[in-house]
């Protein structure tokens, strides 16, 4: 019996070594809040539009979060959560930009916008099997370290996608960017 506790004990340890607390994530996401705050309202005292501010700002707040956990976390789990959690967030902005460029356009031009999204998404599925494929065969290190640097590759394929939906916008003859 004392060996099972004294396992279970030694599993529950390992689990939360190094994870990051609730505590430590709010403070995270309160520092990113007050720097984005402080970002949006310098930005738009420069005189950049709304639109940029906020692209700015929105990508600024992953990109902070990350580095913040990144600083943080000791463990290379944690590291590839991070990378995970980032690249979740530019999904989301990907659906936001994506939404508003459908917006411009009427029925017949959503069409090709979705059309292109779906072209997008088996890219990116394309490109994450080559990037799958190229760590599990040719790049030496331990695994670990291999699959931070392919969630690093996954990350930036989102990250690239985010820029080009907010290019898309900003060329679009039917956006009015004040």
């Amino acid at each position: 019996m004392k060996t099972i506790i004294t396992a279970l004990y030694c599993l529950f340890a390992f689990t939360n070594y190094a994870q990051l607390s609730d505590a430590q994530l709010n403070k995270f996401r309160y520092q990113v809040d007050s720097a984005s705050s402080l970002l949006h309202q310098s930005l738009l005292a420069k005189g950049q539009t709304v639109f940029t501010t906020v692209f700015t700002v929105d990508t600024f707040k992953v990109e902070r979060m990350l580095k913040l956990k990144l600083k943080s976390d000791t463990t290379k789990d944690e590291q590839i959560l991070s990378i995970y959690d980032a690249e979740i967030e530019y999904d989301f902005l990907i659906g936001k930009y994506n939404k508003i460029l459908l917006n411009l356009y009427n029925e017949q031009d959503q069409k090709t916008v979705i059309a292109d999204q779906k072209k997008w998404i088996k890219y990116r599925d394309e490109q994450i099997a080559i990037s799958e494929k190229k760590y599990s065969e040719k790049v030496e290190g331990n695994q670990k370290d291999k699959t931070i640097a392919k969630s690093m590759d996954h990350l930036v394929l989102s990250k690239l996608r985010v820029i080009d939906l907010y290019n898309q916008i900003l060329t679009s003859p039917l956006f009015e960017n004040e």
